[in-house]
């Protein structure tokens, strides 16, 4: 079976396009008016549909950016002064939460130092201390005592 080959010419005031048509192929150089058109199953539409869909929002999407950047220098302005209230906001509820973990510590070492086991711990600490330091001033008159036996014992020698 042969299939048909047949080839457009459009002349446009920029450029000569060729676009051949072989079977369910088209080439050629393909303007905006002499976009050739296609046979389409309705399965197959569903996508290309979406495809173009997208090119159209970005298109729509792409023709506010120079009204966007327009507005760029009064909106850095202003986004200044909004950082500086955030930053502000957010430094009194730091102070808050730091304020309110203080209270709930200071709230748990209380209840801890009420408790009994740690009320005998304490009593059995103080009385440590007072034991080490009974123990230091014996010391320093056992070291004291044998200074004076020594310098005794020097002086009957010699």
């Amino acid at each position: 079976m042969a299939t048909a080959t047949t080839t457009t010419r459009k002349t446009t005031p920029k450029t000569t396009a060729s676009i051949d048509k072989n079977g369910g192929t088209v080439s050629g150089r393909f303007t905006l008016r002499n976009l050739p058109s296609f046979d389409v199953s309705e399965a197959a539409s569903k996508p290309l549909f979406a495809v173009v869909g997208v090119a159209d929002l970005a298109i729509e999407q792409a023709k506010d950016v120079p009204a966007q950047v327009r507005t760029l220098p009064s909106s850095v302005k202003s986004l200044r002064s909004d950082v500086e209230v955030r930053v502000d906001k957010a430094n009194k509820k730091a102070s808050d939460v730091y304020g309110k973990l203080t209270k709930r510590g200071e709230r748990l070492v209380t209840q801890i130092r009420r408790q009994p086991a740690t009320q005998a711990a304490i009593a059995e600490g103080k009385q440590a201390v007072r034991k080490a330091e009974a123990s230091a001033t014996a010391a320093k008159k056992t070291v004291s005592a044998g200074e004076k036996a020594v310098e005794d014992a020097a002086g009957k020698l010699g």
